[in-house]
């Protein structure tokens, strides 16, 4: 086996997603609590996530191999992945994480890849009011526990699948909102908001405290200079966002945790231009329609950018240089 050419990333879901916020930075500043460790491949880690404006004080440095992953793409009509995976002998200690000064921050994010750490960092969000959104992936150790408090839930409809079986044929949109909704009403009682990615097919987004209007109703209309970018409709109680027409895929690693980076990171930063970060803490989310659009459609674009080109993060916009992105921040701020 031969390939063709060789490109060094950096990996992980969290760390994928906070370098997508961190290259909006405009918006947002990121911090990631992780571990690494003392080899080449910790360094090259640590300084991947420098360059992106990650703030790294909260990297915990073992003695050992950090892990890393082979990722084998193929450039036929399926641009299949052969993922070959190296364990860490280290991990995010629950010691390390306990002594994280958790109040200089207004927002989290978890994954499950820490499960004792994240447990314990998402117990003490609760205590202090501060909301977090959750990577849901598929069922894992201490997934129940991180649910429970969850203020936004990020999932695939695969993980509706796990939890309620597949079903033999394709489901209906209204199928997915209604399994959607049930999942997430039995398994994260406190969420606000749930966001489905579902492939080629977009995104939707469920409000828990409401049902929106059954109605198929315009949200914001395709832009007049730009006959790709997304209409964001709302239909059978969810807000829809369909995928960018006309890219050039590449390469969909990490595209869900691209989404998820730049979905919260709008989010975060509407909260926060109403009233300071402090409002984050003492605010329930947005539930403006328009406001929510415009966040998936963020999440969306910066998705996008990145199938466009190999690897988790060569792809991952930065703001300066991304004019529907500037405009679709602009246009959210403003509302």
């Amino acid at each position: 086996m031969r390939s063709d050419s060789l490109l060094i990333d950096g990996g992980g879901n969290a760390a994928n997603t906070a370098c997508a916020i961190g290259r909006l930075n405009t918006y947002a500043e990121v911090a990631i609590a992780s571990s690494a460790g003392n080899d080449a491949n910790g360094d090259t880690i640590i300084k991947g996530l420098q360059k992106d404006d990650v703030d790294v004080r909260y990297v915990e440095r073992f003695e050992g191999t950090s892990p890393f992953t082979y990722v084998i793409s193929t450039n036929d009509a399926d641009n299949s992945r052969t993922c070959i995976h190296q364990r860490g002998n280290g991990c995010l200690t629950v010691n390390f994480a306990d002594k994280i000064p958790i109040d200089e921050f207004s927002a989290m994010h978890f994954d499950t890849r820490y499960p004792d750490a994240a447990v314990l960092l998402s117990r003490k969000c609760t205590e202090r009011n501060i909301p977090y959104s959750l990577d849901v992936e598929r069922p894992r150790e201490g997934l129940v526990d991180l649910m429970s408090n969850a203020t936004i839930v990020l999932c695939n409809s695969m993980y509706c699948d796990t939890i309620l079986g597949q079903s033999e044929t394709q489901k209906t949109d209204a199928e997915l909102v209604t399994r959607l909704r049930k999942v997430i009403a039995d398994q994260a009682p406190r969420a606000e908001l749930a966001v489905m990615t579902l492939g080629a097919r977009g995104s939707c987004l469920i409000r828990m405290a409401q049902d929106l209007q059954s109605g198929d109703d315009l949200v914001i209309l395709t832009d007049s200079d730009s006959e790709t970018t997304p209409t964001v409709t709302k239909r059978h109680g969810a807000i829809w966002c369909p995928v960018w027409r006309g890219c050039n895929i590449i390469d969909t690693t990490g595209a869900g945790d691209a989404f998820q980076g730049g979905f919260i990171s709008a989010i975060w930063a509407y909260v926060a231009s109403k009233g300071g970060t402090k409002a984050i803490k003492s605010t329930h989310l947005p539930m403006n329609d328009r406001v929510l659009a415009h966040s998936l459609r963020i999440g969306t674009r910066v998705a996008t950018r990145k199938i466009e080109a190999p690897g988790a993060r060569c792809g991952l916009p930065y703001i300066g240089d991304d004019i529907f992105l500037q405009s679709e921040f602009n246009a959210l701020l403003e509302l």
